[in-house]
C-alpha cells in the first residue's frame, strides 16, 4: 500500500530567527520555500547597495512573521497541513477505519485539494485510483 508523504511543517519563531540572524543571506526565504527569492536575496547581498537592501527587507520580514498570526502563517507557508486540519484527516487521508464511505464524494474533495494546489496532480491522481481499487 502506498504511503502518503508528508511536507515537514514549518515553524513562524524558527522562520522569524532565520530572518533575524541569517536573513542577509535569505536563508528565511529558502526555509519557507521561496527558492527565488533566497537566491535574489544571495545574488543582491554580493554588493553594498544590496546588502543594505537585504538587511532592511529581512528585519522587515521578521517582524511580519512575528506578527503574523498562526492560522495566517499556516495557510501561506505550511496548505496542506493547513487544509488537513481546517478540513479534517479523513478529508485527505480517508477515515480512519481504511474505509470508503462514498467514493465520489471523496473524490471531489480530491479534486478541490488538486484545484487549491495543495496536492499535485500525480498526487490526486494516484489517490483516485487508490479510491476506485
Amino acid at each position: 500500500m502506498d504511503e502518503i508523504i508528508e511536507k515537514p511543517k514549518k515553524d513562524k519563531i524558527v522562520a522569524a530567527l532565520l530572518s533575524w540572524f541569517l536573513g542577509l543571506f535569505g536563508v528565511h526565504k529558502f526555509y519557507l520555500g521561496q527558492t527565488g527569492a533566497g537566491i535574489g536575496y544571495l545574488i543582491a547581498t554580493c554588493t553594498i547597495v544590496g546588502m543594505l537592501f537585504t538587511g532592511i527587507a529581512s528585519i522587515v520580514d521578521f517582524f511580519s512573521l512575528l506578527l503574523m498570526s498562526k492560522q495566517d502563517f499556516d495557510r501561506k507557508y505550511n496548505p496542506e497541513h493547513y487544509f488537513a486540519e481546517k478540513l479534517g484527516q479523513t478529508y485527505l487521508f480517508g477515515s480512519p477505519t481504511g474505509e470508503v464511505k462514498d467514493v465520489a464524494d471523496e473524490i471531489l474533495k480530491l479534486d478541490g485539494l488538486f484545484k487549491s494546489g495543495v496536492i499535485t496532480f500525480e498526487e490526486f491522481e494516484k489517490r483516485k485510483a487508490k479510491l476506485l481499487a
